[in-house]
């Protein structure tokens, strides 16, 4: 198995499921990828459903989850010693475009979700963020099961077409902080300067009183 990957929040697991669909994938451990996308959805879904149940566990527990979930943030993955809580031990079959449709809509539902949050029979209650952290982390960690085929190819354009959306976004932001800009000086322009700008007329009249010129 290659090194898990680091995800910090579910948009980088949106971006990695992405690629992974995009690539020739097959699994490396004897798990199939319609488990690996089911058994995330699962966890994310449990976050979010469970939120009407208690926790009745005892305060050494609590304290203990929280130890728990500390050294999963501190270490980054799962490890021999930090197992997953219910993770599939045989190989079982399914429908692997179901999977990838749950795993989807399941991401989305906790982005839109504000709360309240179930608790982890591990790692006790959590609020949203911590439970964002560890959706990544799990998915990381699982998503590092699966062999791609071409995936530096499309990493290398999907890398090419952020930074040539960024450059666009930020010309934009630019070209309206300049009009911003702009606008604000007319507003603050003083009119009393106007006058200042005139051309003055050094004509003051005929000087002998429109009484004619000497004779």
């Amino acid at each position: 198995m290659k090194t898990p990957l680091k995800f910090k929040q579910l948009g980088d697991v949106e971006n990695e499921l992405g690629i992974i669909l995009a690539c020739d994938r097959k699994p490396k451990y004897d798990l199939t990828i319609f488990q690996i996308f089911d058994f995330v959805s699962a966890q994310i879904e449990s976050s979010i459903q469970s939120a009407t149940n208690s926790n009745h566990a005892g305060l050494f527990a609590r304290f203990m989850g929280k130890y728990k979930f500390a050294k999963l943030l501190t270490s980054g993955s799962f490890t021999k010693a930090n197992q997953i809580f219910g993770f599939p031990q045989k190989k079982e079959s399914g429908d692997e475009k179901i999977s990838e449709t749950r795993l989807k809509t399941a991401i989305t539902a906790f982005k839109l979700h504000s709360g309240p949050f179930g608790f982890h029979p591990v790692y006790g209650d959590l609020d949203k963020k911590q439970w964002e952290k560890f959706h990544s982390i799990l998915a990381g960690f699982l998503f590092g099961y699966i062999s791609l085929e071409g995936d530096e190819k499309i990493r290398f354009f999907k890398e090419k077409e952020a930074k040539r959306e960024k450059f666009a976004q930020d010309k934009i932001e630019s070209q309206h902080s300049k009009h911003r800009e702009v606008k604000e000086g007319q507003n603050n322009h003083n009119p009393n300067r106007k006058w200042k700008s005139r051309k003055r007329n050094n004509y003051k009249g005929n000087k002998n009183g429109g009484k004619g010129g000497p004779k």
